[in-house]
């Protein structure tokens, strides 16, 4: 049988103190008991682990170099019931986010400074993507939490949610575009345009194209682009437009604008989504972070 934690404490006490009697009053141990841990330790490890005539004189070399890893693990011990206390509270452990584009907005950012200042604890790990796919990952445990539209059908798959944020969407467009000096573009401006995708986000799209269909414009795919630098590239080439939520409108790169359009597109809601009756704990204290109003409602 290895060395119990409580005779390592006994024996710490004991070369600090350099004194039975008064380690035994630090431990709150009645003197034979802690005479009994040192008798036991010694047994376990197969030495005497103290010098002694009449009276307490010094370690033993086997005393000596147990002594360092003595410490080592009760302080470690000591540590473990904080790591896990932290690991349940969500102070300590990890939040795996994967978020859709549209919640890839300024305050989201700012919100997860706020976390990794006040928990620092907390190891971030982001992956950006289409709806579907982010929330298979969730269902596949792949994933703490995803920031997009709520999920189709109420609880469906173990899947709950909240409403984070609701955001106006407009249209993309190359600054020397004529319809960028418009403070809003009227959807019949958009009449004969053609339309540049994000691949993996046909929701966006879809929500465009029956927009205008509503309002007898003909809006026509041009493109579908892998990512956003493409998709601005295409855009700022004069190639077409592109749907865009307003609050990325500030972190567009040079040479393209976001502009509302009229009647106004369905806004967005972004939702929190998780998988089972609560959130993890990291999750859960991020959430109560931007419950104190940190996002525009």
């Amino acid at each position: 049988m290895g060395p119990e934690l409580r005779w390592l404490r006994s024996f710490l006490a004991v070369v600090e103190e350099n004194h039975f009697s008064r380690a035994a009053r630090r431990l709150n141990l009645a003197q034979p008991a802690l005479t009994a841990h040192i008798h036991q330790l010694e047994e376990a490890v197969g030495a005497v682990l103290f010098e002694r005539t009449n009276r307490l004189t010094g370690l033993t070399a086997a005393g000596r170099a147990l002594w360092p890893e003595a410490r080592a693990i009760v302080e470690r011990a000591d540590r473990l019931v904080d790591t896990v206390r932290r690991a349940r509270t969500g102070e300590a452990g990890e939040l795996r986010l994967g978020l859709i584009p549209p919640a890839a907005t300024g305050a989201v950012a700012a919100s997860f400074r706020r976390l990794t200042r006040e928990m620092p604890g907390v190891a971030l790990n982001v992956r950006q993507g289409g709806q579907e796919k982010l929330e298979h990952r969730l269902l596949a445990g792949e994933l703490d939490l995803v920031l997009g539209r709520a999920p189709a059908g109420s609880g469906a798959g173990g899947l709950r949610h909240r409403r984070l944020f609701v955001e106006e969407q407009g249209i993309l467009l190359e600054a020397g575009d004529a319809r960028a000096r418009l403070e809003s573009v009227p959807m019949k401006a958009l009449d004969g345009a053609r339309l540049v995708l994000l691949r993996g986000h046909p929701h966006f799209g879809q929500v465009m194209l029956a927009h205008a269909a509503r309002l007898g414009v003909t809006v026509n795919t041009l493109a579908v682009a892998d990512d956003f630098p493409s998709l601005h590239w295409l855009v700022r080439a004069g190639l077409g437009v592109a749907p865009c939520s307003l609050l990325l409108a500030d972190t567009l790169p040079a040479g393209l604008v976001a502009r509302p359009v009229r009647p106004a597109l369905p806004k967005l809601e972004i939702h929190a989504v998780w998988r089972g009756r609560v959130p993890p704990p990291c999750a859960a204290r991020w959430l109560e972070l931007i419950g104190a109003g940190l996002l525009p409602e």
